[in-house]
């Protein structure tokens, strides 16, 4: 038995086909979707029926789930037989009882047939609760545990060829390296006409109808839930300050259910904070939500080249961050990278030189276990990184007792010559840098 689990629209599904049409066997693919027990009944008769036995359509039927699940573990008594669920979640939820059916079955039934049985799930909350606990009936009964993340930059830039390296960081930040995203963005065109088609016109892939898709699933009163993913995306990111933004006395529960469906990231510190975890949602809930009533009047272009290319720098802020993340973190253990076992951005209060407290950002800060091993700082804009920034970034790493630590830069548009002559030992990285070798 094999569990594939991620976000949607990361490739879980394609993942599984191109595996099925790698095989020389017999296979169903079912497809779970939100109707009741009984027409789904139906639904993954019709489709085991084709897969197996064709001819039997219209003289057999199932009185219930065991049955069928019994009639599969017949045919792969004999033959290789592999069973894919898809949407599993949507099936569970209305057949609360098919985890008890699905463990008898693998436990018994199917334990010396040859069913490869694969599940599929997009409902994040739901598989690592239902399935994927210890307290699950199929917790234990799987081969194979298989969470698929989205590209990270250099994965994506694999798909961009003809695009600058600025504009590929662009198009990872927008797509979060979705690859359903990364597949709506056509290399013919310029990367401008690409956002104008597919966020700022009618008929673009991130509609609102498609933005409903991903955020809602499981969920229930989803206004709640955009409400939410519009504060955190507008700048309000400490659980106070979303509540007002939101009109809300009480966000704890539906903040629990995003963040356990990685939408949200729950960033711990002496005030704890929350970051959206899709640059798509933010960029989305930040420059094109305020604009639906505009593209729906076919004005998107204007209001995308007058209100929101402008800033396309300022949203990319975090990404670049989370791409030099990405960039270390490959690196670690080589190129002077020292080990890290994780990099985060660091907020928090420091004494300066005079004693006196300051409040301190720092890009990212780099731990192995709890010892910092590793500052740096990003910046994506058209300027050069100057000497205020860098005296800027000594005096953090000074108030922080880090100078031992391995010092870096990033920066989009490189570096003044007083940074070059005067970065010590702090090594300097472009974004030309970060895409070499790929």
């Amino acid at each position: 038995m094999a569990v594939i689990y991620g976000r949607r629209r990361i490739g879980k599904t394609m993942l599984v086909n191109e595996f099925i049409g790698r095989q020389r066997c017999k296979s169903i693919s079912f497809t779970a979707v939100e109707q009741n027990e009984k027409a789904l009944l139906s639904l993954m008769k019709d489709t085991v029926l084709e897969a197996l036995a064709p001819e039997m359509r219209d003289m057999i039927d199932f009185p219930d789930f065991d049955k069928l699940f019994e009639f599969v573990g017949k045919y792969a008594v004999n033959e290789k037989i592999i069973f894919f669920i898809d949407e599993y979640p949507y099936l569970a939820k209305q057949c609360p009882y098919i985890q008890s059916v699905l463990q008898k079955q693998i436990d018994h039934n199917w334990k010396d047939t040859n069913l490869f049985f694969v599940i599929c799930g997009s409902l994040m909350g739901f598989m690592k609760d239902e399935v994927l606990a210890e307290s699950a009936p199929l917790y234990g009964r799987s081969n194979l545990t298989l969470k698929l993340r989205s590209f990270d930059y250099e994965e994506t830039a694999l798909f961009l060829d003809g695009y600058t390296n600025e504009e590929k960081a662009i198009i990872y930040g927008l797509t979060g390296g979705v690859a359903k995203y990364i597949k709506q963005f056509d290399v013919k065109l310029s990367l401008d006409e690409n956002i104008v088609e597919q966020f700022y016109s009618l008929g673009g892939y991130f509609s609102e109808e498609q933005i409903k898709t991903v955020i809602t699933g499981d969920r229930q009163n989803p206004a709640i839930y955009n409400s939410i993913i519009s504060a955190v995306a507008s700048g309000h990111t400490k659980n106070n300050e979303i509540a007002i933004c939101a009109g809300m006395d009480d966000i704890t529960y539906p903040m629990k259910i995003l963040v356990k469906a990685e939408i949200l990231e729950k960033r711990i510190s002496k005030k704890p904070y929350y970051r959206l975890m899709d640059s798509m949602l933010e960029f989305w809930f930040r420059y094109v939500n305020r604009a639906i009533s505009l593209i729906n009047a076919g004005n998107g272009k204007k209001y995308y080249e007058s209100n929101v290319k402008p800033e396309i720098h300022d949203f990319m802020g975090k990404i670049f961050e989370k791409m030099a993340k990405e960039f270390l973190l490959k690196r670690a253990g080589n190129s002077n990278v020292p080990i890290v076992t994780e990099i985060t951005d660091f907020q928090d209060s420091l004494l300066d030189e005079n004693g006196k407290p300051q409040q301190v950002e720092i890009d990212l800060c780099g731990r192995n276990d709890k010892n910092i091993v590793l500052i740096g700082e990003c910046k994506f804009r058209n300027e050069e990184f100057d000497k205020a920034e860098l005296e800027k970034f000594i005096k953090k790493v000074k108030m922080l007792h880090a100078e031992d630590s391995f010092l870096c830069l990033f920066s989009l548009s490189g570096y003044t010559e007083y940074v070059k002559e005067n970065h010590g030992e702090i090594k300097l990285f472009t974004l030309d840098d970060m895409y070499r070798g790929i």
